[in-house]
């Protein structure tokens, strides 16, 4: 069991196993905490290992899987609303380097995603509005309002969503997997900028906001959703992380209208614009 250390204190670990504690967060996704790991764990390859935490455990721990022998069966336990309507689904590893958030990693597909909206009544509310910004940018994808259905109806219908267009693309090599990504250049980009000081979800909601900007569509499903504020990030580095960007440089996912998301490429001063 690879696990966020804040989650097994509020949570009992999923199944009897080893337990190799993770920091919370972002500070989880580094190449020093895969090596520990590499190091500490001692399965064969009739092991599995289980990811309990959010997103950032599953990225670190499905990664692992995928490097540790050549490769270990994984199986994936959101505790978190992102993870569990969008980050724990879709076989996407990965950590972070010195150059931009999830530039190392591996398509690793878990054998299963193990949902359980009851771990969600620990959540703060900042990670709550953070899995709300993985719902909107779904619903916006889909055409579709998902962001007011209950929760029981809404992370079904998310995790329905993103399933469907990851098995019709799983390695992204067709574009349609792409449109996952709407918000996301622009929300990595101010998370390298501020040191990833912003969370995701802060990141998600403005990254959103820009990328309706440039599609010219309404804005507000987002504002009233997921309130956005602005944050403080440091703008060239921000600039220089989306040039960067592990989908190629000007290229960006923006939406002809709701539900009909297009892969397409942006002029540098339109892009650098809606990120300031």
């Amino acid at each position: 069991v690879v696990a966020d250390e804040r989650v097994l204190e509020l949570h009992a670990q999923p199944v009897d196993g080893s337990v190799h504690r993770l920091p919370a967060g972002e500070a989880a996704k580094t190449l020093a905490v895969v090596e520990r790991l590499w190091s500490e764990l001692r399965l064969g390859r009739d092991g599995t290992i289980v990811a309990f935490g959010g997103g950032s455990t599953t990225d670190v721990a499905g990664f692992v899987a995928a490097t540790y022998l050549r490769g270990l069966p994984w199986i994936a336990v959101p505790t978190t609303l992102t993870g569990q309507v969008d980050s724990a689904i879709g076989g996407k590893t990965g950590i972070n380097t010195t150059d931009g958030k999830n530039l190392a990693g591996a398509f690793h597909f878990p054998e299963r995603v193990v949902i359980d909206p009851d771990l969600l009544a620990t959540l703060a509310e900042t990670q709550r509005r953070a899995g709300m910004a993985e719902v909107v940018k779904t619903g916006l994808l889909a055409g579709r309002p998902l962001w007011e259905l209950d929760e029981e109806a809404m992370i079904p219908a998310c995790a329905a969503y993103k399933s469907g267009v990851v098995l019709s693309d799983p390695y992204e090599t067709e574009g349609r997997r792409a449109w996952l990504n709407l918000g996301h250049t622009f929300a990595h980009a101010l998370e390298a900028g501020s040191d990833y000081r912003v969370s995701h979800g802060e990141a998600l909601a403005l990254g959103l906001l820009a990328a309706l900007r440039l599609s010219g569509q309404p804005t507000d499903a987002v504002e009233e959703v997921l309130l956005p504020e602005p944050v403080e990030a440091d703008l060239d580095t921000a600039w220089a992380a989306l040039k960067r960007d592990k989908k190629g440089e000007g290229v960006f996912v923006l939406l002809e209208a709701p539900g009909k998301p297009v892969v397409t490429t942006v002029a540098d001063a339109d892009a650098r614009t809606a990120l300031a």
